[in-house]
């Protein structure tokens, strides 16, 4: 007779496929899963599962005793086969108590496996849908409160004085975990808020144990980037005696190796330029507490795997990992379980790859000479500011002058041009002195500029994971936005086949 297992505590709503997956992603082979109504009065529900061999139980009953899911540890043990099927308005997806409790999260023990595959956040997120009309409204009466998290009041009096009293899903997610002191895994698409997510917990931990030198360290892929995370890192913590200071290339390294001379808490900085100052002897960060990677994605496609792994190597103790990012391709996986331990992982966003509901999409099959005059013919139909996205940096050029020379107020920025040039082309777009600006991908991720009306991807980018970053710029912070993409004729193909998810229904 086959072997069977009683698992106990359950989460009281938890569906058979998400147990399924729980026992496919922990290498526990099974063949039948009965699940149990809980007695009355009861929070936690029940199940029995049909194992297909000894060794089977040997794996179930060492991992699911130590396993946590939604905050609760499960009890496992030996036993007989009986199957009782759950009834079926039971089979519905796992949710959490409503607020004022903090939202919970999920965490895997160190012999489990420590980042769910794509195919179980699809089945968590297909599960999640069918509630969504029923939950919806109760969600949007709920929102979390900043001040139901446990923060200081100085970090508490700084979020009011940036105009926030409600955490975002992100950040309601994100906080606590991060709070105690978890590696922690956080998705969630574009403009809600993942910046803020990872600065609160930085400074609550950093003041809570007051100590000198670099204590918390945040890798970002781009100089722009890092630039808008020391702006929302300076918010967090001032008047609480921390200080923060960005670090990259492009801009005079003596200055910054001046600037490491006075007391510093907090580095936010580029891979490379982190290492180069690190390889000097002007900088040790190997007892910092904290590491954030922001846009984790991101520095993978720049080709910064090897910097990120010299930067783990540094530590002398492993810190509090952070890992966030719009997109959780599967290289990120093998990185998170040869340096993250027994990570927390937050999802708040919808799957990889779906298109961004905020935003209105539209696309236009044209022929590449039609492009510039197809651009100049929208620009004069909408109002508002437009961020023009191309492939190149001679094309960015290009067009920029063109847009010019046509009469209109455009500036651009592109990997080529100076820090100061790229910092002057931002401030005048976003203080709308330029109403477009023309670029390439090193705006499509972190750039936070609000009132963004329309995105236009001019040239189709390298990857669908690249359009969901670009048409992100717009729809920040709960707003409504518009992106057009135009397509030729010889792209149509690959535009059907590679970016269908993406356009959504335009």
């Amino acid at each position: 007779m086959d072997p069977a297992i009683t698992i106990r505590n359950l989460p009281r709503a938890i569906t058979r496929s998400l147990l399924e997956s729980i026992l496919t992603y922990n290498s526990i082979p099974w063949k039948r899963i009965a699940l149990f109504d809980p007695p009355e009065g009861q929070e936690t529900a029940e199940a029995r599962v049909l194992l297909k061999d000894n060794r089977a139980l040997k794996t179930a009953l060492r991992i699911l005793n130590e396993c946590e899911v939604s905050d609760q540890i499960l009890s496992c043990e030996a036993s007989d086969w009986v199957e009782e099927p759950q009834p079926a308005q039971q089979q519905r997806a796992l949710v959490h108590d409503p607020l004022p409790a903090p939202p919970a999260w999920s965490a895997q023990p160190q012999d489990a496996v420590s980042f769910p595959e794509k195919e179980f956040l699809d089945t968590v997120m297909e599960e999640a849908a069918e509630l969504e009309g029923e939950d919806e409204e109760e969600a949007k009466d709920d929102p979390v409160p900043f001040s139901s998290l446990g923060l200081s009041p100085a970090v508490l009096d700084n979020i009011r004085n940036l105009g926030f009293e409600t955490a975002t899903p992100i950040q309601a997610l994100l906080i606590p975990p991060a709070l105690e002191g978890c590696d922690l895994i956080g998705r969630a698409q574009t403009g809600t808020g993942k910046t803020l997510a990872f600065a609160i917990p930085i400074a609550e931990r950093l003041l809570a144990r007051p100590g000198k030198g670099i204590r918390a360290l945040v890798l970002a892929p781009t100089r722009e980037l890092a630039i808008q995370i020391k702006e929302v890192m300076d918010a967090v913590i001032q008047n609480t005696g921390l200080r923060a200071i960005v670090l990259y290339g492009g801009e005079s390294i003596l200055d910054q190796m001046i600037m490491l001379r006075e007391e510093v808490n907090i580095v936010i900085a580029t891979p490379g330029r982190l290492l180069d100052l690190q390889g000097r002897g002007r900088l040790r960060f190997d007892a910092s507490e904290i590491m954030v990677l922001d846009e984790a994605d991101r520095m993978l496609d720049m080709g910064f795997l090897p910097q990120i792994s010299a930067v783990f190597q540094c530590f002398y103790e492993h810190p509090q990992v952070l890992l966030l990012s719009a997109t959780m391709p599967r290289e990120l996986q093998r990185m998170t379980m040869l340096n993250l331990k027994n990570p927390v992982f937050i999802d708040a966003g919808a799957p990889d790859l779906t298109p961004l509901e905020a935003v209105t999409q539209k696309v236009l099959y044209v022929t590449k000479e039609e492009k510039q005059r197809c651009l100049i013919d929208l620009l004069n139909q909408e109002k508002g500011t437009v961020l023009v996205f191309t492939r190149t940096k001679r094309a960015t050029e290009r067009l920029a002058q063109r847009l010019k020379a046509a009469g209109y107020n455009a500036t651009r920025i592109h990997g080529d041009i100076s820090q100061s040039d790229r910092l002057r082309a931002l401030g005048a777009f976003r203080e709308g002195r330029c109403r477009i600006l023309v670029a390439t991908d090193v705006a499509s991720r972190g750039l936070d500029i609000e009132g963004i009306a329309h995105v236009v991807n001019y040239d189709l980018p390298m990857a669908p994971e690249d359009h969901l970053h670009r048409i992100g710029r717009t729809a920040r912070a709960g707003a409504k936005g518009k992106a057009t993409t135009f397509i030729t004729h010889e792209e149509r193909r690959r535009s059907l086949r590679e970016f269908k998810t993406v356009l959504g229904q335009a």
